[in-house]
C-alpha cells in the first residue's frame, strides 16, 4: 500500500482542486431530508461558533489521483455525494451574494495560463451524462431546470437561505459572515490515496455520514478496477441492466460455496468475497453468473408446472428456498450471452421439477412444524453442494425430514393456518387440486390475487352457524380458496349463493368445486377440510 495522508481542510481549500466521480460509481441520489441536515448542522455551528477557531466536522472524502487527465485531478471513490451538494449549496449562496469572488472560485477551475474562470467545473460527474449535463446548468447558470433530485435540492438550498436571510433582515453582513463560515469553518478529512486499490481498501473500512455503499458497489468498483479500458463501458452498461446487485451475489456466493462443496456456516456477504480476492478477478466469469441469475429470476419461463411451483414458494416467509434451484440451473441451465436468454435443456427439466417438488416439500414441512429459518439452513447449504458435486441431493432433502415431522402435519393443517405459511398452503393445496388446470393456475399466480374467506367475515346466523363455530372455521383451509383480486373485490363479503356468481369465473378449480353446493354449512366446510388436507399430505407422503 502506497503512502495515504489524510488532513482537514477547509471547505475553502477543498474546492481548490478537480474532482472527478467515476461512472462506476452511482448516480447522485441525495434528496431533501440529508439536504435539510447538512443545512440544519451548517446553521447551528454557525449560531454557536465563538471564534474563527471553532470547527465544524463535515465527514471523510476518499480520494486518489485521477489518470488520463490533462490537469491534475482526484477521482472521488467514497464522498460524492457530500461533495456534489456541497457544490449545490455553494452555488444557491452565490447566487444571492452575487459579487462573492471566492464562492465563485469553489465552484470552477481557473484557467491557469490567464486566471479567468473557466466553465470546467470543480467536480465533474461522469456517472451519467443527465448528472453531467444538469451539475453544468445549475452551476453555470441555467433558467431552466428539469426536475431532477440535483435541481430540486438547488431550489431547496435557495429556500432555506432566502428563510434564513429574511430573519437575518437581509442584510450583507449576515450573508457574507455565513459564506466565510462555510468556507473557512467547515472542514472536511480528504483520505489521500496513492493508487485506486488503496482508495478501496480505505472506503470498505470508513462508515461516514454519506450514503452507505451496498456490498454490491464495492464489488462493481473491484470487477471495473480489473476489466480492460477497452471493456470498461461495455460493463456499466451490464452493470445497469441488472436489477437487486446485492441479490444476485448473494445467490452467486452459494453457487461457488457449491462449486467448493462448501456446506459449512454461512459467512457475510462481503466477507466472501472479500476472503477470496481471486474471485472478483474473473469479470467476465461473474459477470455472465450475474446475467445468467437475472435472466432467470426475471425472464425465464420452465414451463407451467414449474412457474406454478416457482410462484407458490415465492410466498414463503424466507428465501433459503431459491439457493438449490439456482445451483441446479446455474450448472445445468444455458445462457445465451447475444439474445441474453436462458433454456434448460429438455433432458435436465424433468430432474429440476423433481428437484423443485422435493425443496417445495422440505421447506413446508419445516415451516409448518417448526416455524424458524434455522430449520433448513444446514440442508439447504448439503443439498446446494450434492447438486455441485454430482451427489444424491433429494437423499439429504430426505434424510433431513423425521417421521415425527410428517406425523405432526395432520393436527397443524387442522388447526387455523400460521399467518406466514397461509397463503402458500391454500395455493398449494389449489394447485394439487386433481381437476385443476395447471396452465390455466400458473397463468393465475402471474396475476393478481387473493385469499379468499367464503365466510363472510362478519358473522351472521345462517347455514346452521353459531358464532363460536364461525370464529372456529374463518381461517381454516376449508374455508380458504385462492381468487383473482377482481373476483375476491367483486365477492366482497356477500352470502355463500350471492358468492358463487363471481366463483363461477374463476379458473381455480378449487372455487369451481364450489358451485355444485347448495349452501356452505358447518359440514360442507369440514368435507372440504379433509378433502384439502388429504391432498396436502399425500403430497407430503405423510399419514393423516
Amino acid at each position: 500500500m502506497k503512502a495515504i495522508t489524510a488532513n482537514p481542510e477547509t471547505i475553502r481549500e477543498v474546492f481548490s482542486k478537480k474532482y472527478i466521480i467515476p461512472d462506476f460509481q452511482r448516480p447522485y441520489s441525495w434528496d431533501g431530508d440529508p439536504c435539510e441536515k447538512l443545512w440544519e448542522d451548517i446553521i447551528d455551528f454557525y449560531e454557536r461558533k465563538e471564534t474563527k477557531e471553532d470547527k465544524y466536522f463535515l465527514g471523510n472524502i476518499v480520494i486518489n489521483p485521477a489518470a488520463d487527465h490533462a490537469r491534475e485531478a482526484w477521482e472521488v471513490v467514497d464522498g460524492q455525494q457530500r461533495l456534489t451538494t456541497l457544490l449545490l449549496l455553494i452555488k444557491a449562496l452565490h447566487s444571492r451574494a452575487g459579487t462573492v469572488k471566492a464562492l465563485e472560485e469553489c465552484l470552477r477551475i481557473k484557467d491557469p495560463l490567464t486566471s479567468e474562470l473557466t466553465d470546467e467545473l470543480r467536480v465533474s460527474s461522469y456517472v451519467i451524462s443527465e448528472d453531467r449535463e444538469m451539475l453544468h446548468t445549475i452551476i453555470l447558470g441555467g433558467t431552466e431546470l428539469p426536475a431532477s433530485r440535483l435541481a430540486d435540492n438547488y431550489r431547496l438550498f435557495g429556500e432555506k437561505i432566502d428563510g434564513w436571510w429574511k430573519d437575518q433582515n437581509q442584510t450583507a453582513e449576515a450573508l457574507n459572515s455565513l459564506i466565510l463560515t462555510l468556507l473557512d469553518s467547515v472542514v472536511l478529512l480528504p483520505i489521500h490515496c496513492g493508487s485506486e486499490d488503496d482508495a478501496l481498501t480505505i472506503f470498505e473500512t470508513i462508515n461516514n455520514r454519506g450514503m452507505s455503499l451496498s456490498d454490491a458497489d464495492i464489488f462493481k468498483a473491484k470487477l471495473y478496477h480489473n476489466i480492460p479500458k477497452a471493456e470498461q463501458a461495455a460493463f456499466i452498461e451490464d452493470w445497469n441492466n441488472l436489477e437487486d446487485h446485492d441479490w444476485l451475489f448473494r445467490v452467486l456466493m452459494h453457487v461457488l460455496r457449491a462449486k467448493a462443496d462448501d456446506a459449512g456456516k454461512e459467512i457475510g456477504l462481503r466477507a466472501y468475497f472479500t476472503a477470496r480476492k481471486g474471485t472478483l478477478g474473473d469479470h467476465a466469469g461473474i459477470m455472465r453468473s450475474l446475467k445468467t441469475i437475472h435472466t432467470i429470476n426475471t425472464a425465464w419461463y420452465g414451463g407451467d408446472e414449474i412457474n406454478a411451483l416457482w410462484r407458490i414458494m415465492e410466498t414463503y416467509p424466507n428465501y433459503y428456498w431459491y439457493f438449490p434451484l439456482f445451483v441446479f440451473l446455474h450448472k445445468y441451465g444455458k445462457f445465451d450471452e447475444k439474445t441474453e436468454t436462458f433454456s434448460l435443456p429438455e433432458e435436465r427439466t424433468a430432474a429440476f421439477l423433481e428437484l423443485q417438488d422435493a425443496t417445495v416439500r422440505y421447506f413446508f414441512i419445516k415451516g409448518l412444524v417448526y416455524n424458524a429459518v434455522n430449520a433448513v439452513k444446514d440442508t439447504v447449504y448439503r443439498v446446494c453442494a450434492d447438486i455441485e458435486q454430482g451427489r444424491d441431493y433429494l437423499a439429504s432433502y430426505e434424510a433431513n425430514v423425521t417421521q415425527s415431522d410428517r406425523a405432526a402435519l395432520g393436527g397443524i393443517l387442522q388447526e387455523d393456518l400460521r399467518r406466514r405459511y397461509q397463503r402458500g398452503v391454500v395455493l398449494l393445496s389449489a394447485y394439487l387440486n386433481p381437476g385443476q388446470d395447471r396452465k390455466a393456475f400458473s397463468a393465475f399466480l402471474d396475476g393478481k390475487y387473493d385469499i379468499e374467506h367464503i365466510l363472510p367475515k362478519k358473522w351472521n346466523n345462517y347455514d346452521g352457524w353459531t358464532d363460536a363455530l364461525w370464529g372456529e372455521q374463518l381461517n381454516s383451509l376449508g374455508n380458504l380458496i385462492p381468487l383473482g383480486r377482481a373476483l375476491n373485490i367483486a365477492a366482497k363479503n356477500e352470502f355463500f349463493d350471492r358468492k358463487k356468481q363471481e366463483y363461477a369465473q374463476s379458473k381455480v378449480q378449487d372455487a369451481l368445486d364450489l358451485l355444485n353446493l347448495s349452501g356452505w354449512t358447518p359440514a360442507a366446510v369440514e368435507e372440504k377440510q379433509r378433502e384439502k388436507i388429504q391432498r396436502l399430505l399425500r403430497y407430503f407422503q405423510a399419514e393423516a
